[in-house]
């Protein structure tokens, strides 16, 4: 009698002890994939988080938004090649031939700055250099999204979080290095800001082949996947709503965001405090807001349209703060920072999680692919937005 319910419950010769290292293999992964999320995506924040040292380089205009503009056009032209080309991702040489070409830019960038003369010689430098970062950096997201989506539920959630810690930290980093250096060593800030981001590039690619030895990630490439577009016909809408809102986030951030000033403390504003701090705070509400996804408030791939369309609000009114129109305070303007920032994070990741509802297992790779295309695309509307306003508007 004990035999026979003991092969019930644990079929095909498993134990106990099997299952219990399954489950802290799975743990194990989780985890590796919030370090990922967070080095890459920390990458990113290099290029867009040193708002002081652009203005020093280039005093004449406003580079964030065309380092944004560069950054994105970039990252979606190499999506939709990874896309399209139809193949099962090669794993193990995207992500770590990402993490290296990420790493030569990181260093080669600030260092720049001692060889190069001039504004022209310095933007060209630049935009290079975001170019090449922004197709490493796209290299590396959809091959982890793709990755994520074969293993269980919350890798992706993991994936996301990992990229809201590292929107806090790279602002947190950004502000300490201002900090310990005076205001005439923005150069040597810059350098050890960057210096920051090297290290935790490399982090990231260690935690990449510690994960590809787990038990779980060996089941997971095993998996049975289907490199078929088709699958855009159950995705489709989905796959918009995730562009739409991360439209809604580039329009105005960082451009917009870095430029409105303090009313109530002017010099805030002449030291270039102002700025990092508005950066700062969209970023922690960030990354609540992407912690905030496990409360789903009812919302499902069928609704999530609503609160991604209810955001767009926030854009006239941060507009308004930073032209100085009826908002002139500078509580006014926290609030509808931390708003952007928290509405991005919660609405933006749970718009990327509930697609892969919509799918079959066999189909969950591609669509991880697909999701990460749909975040670029709404990225280059956005920032293609907001560079036109600039312009327009003289920002």
């Amino acid at each position: 009698m004990s035999a026979s319910l003991e092969i019930v419950a644990l079929p095909n010769a498993a134990s106990y002890a099997t299952f219990k290292s399954q489950d802290v293999s799975t743990c194990t992964a989780f985890r590796l994939f919030t370090v990922l999320g967070f080095s890459y995506y920390y990458a990113l924040d290099a290029i867009f988080q040193p708002v002081d040292y652009w203005r020093l380089l280039f005093p004449t205009f406003n580079a964030e938004f065309e380092i944004s503009w560069v950054y994105n056009c970039g990252s979606t032209t190499t999506l939709v090649l990874l896309v399209t080309c139809g193949f099962v991702p090669w794993y193990m040489g995207r992500i770590v031939g990402g993490y290296a070409t990420m790493l030569v830019v990181l260093v080669a960038l600030p260092w720049s700055h001692f060889v190069l003369v001039g504004e022209t010689q310095n933007l060209v430098m630049v935009l290079a250099s975001t170019a090449i970062l922004s197709m490493a950096i796209s290299t590396v997201d959809n091959t982890t999204f793709a990755l994520a989506s074969l293993f269980p539920q919350g890798a992706v959630e993991h994936v996301q979080l990992g990229m809201g810690f590292a929107l806090v930290l790279s602002a947190l980093a950004r502000i300490f290095s201002k900090a310990v250096l005076s205001a005439d060593f923005v150069v040597a800030a810059t350098i050890l800001y960057f210096a920051i981001a090297t290290g935790v590039v490399s982090t990231g690619l260690l935690a990449f082949t510690k994960l590809m030895r787990l038990p779980t990630s060996r089941h997971a490439l095993h998996r049975s996947q289907h490199i078929n577009l088709s699958v855009w016909r159950k995705i489709w809408f989905q796959e918009c709503i995730v562009g739409v809102s991360y439209a809604c986030s580039n329009v105005v951030y960082p451009g917009v965001v870095s430029t409105i000033p303090s009313y109530n403390f002017s010099s805030l504003n002449s030291t270039g405090w102002w700025p990092l701090l508005m950066m700062l705070l969209f970023s922690i509400s960030n990354a609540v807001g992407r912690y905030c996804v496990r409360w789903r408030m009812g919302y499902t791939f069928e609704t999530v349209w609503q609160p991604v369309v209810a955001r767009w609000i926030l854009v006239p009114l941060l507009l308004c703060s930073a032209f100085g129109w009826c908002f002139t305070h500078d509580v006014f303007s926290t609030v509808f920072v931390l708003l952007l920032g928290w509405s991005d994070g919660y609405c933006g990741t749970l718009a990327v999680v509930v697609v892969n509802d919509c799918v079959n297992s066999e189909e969950l790779s591609v669509t991880g692919m697909c999701t990460s295309l749909s975040i670029n695309i709404g990225v280059l509307a956005g920032s293609s937005v907001a560079l036109a306003m600039a312009k327009l508007l003289h920002i």
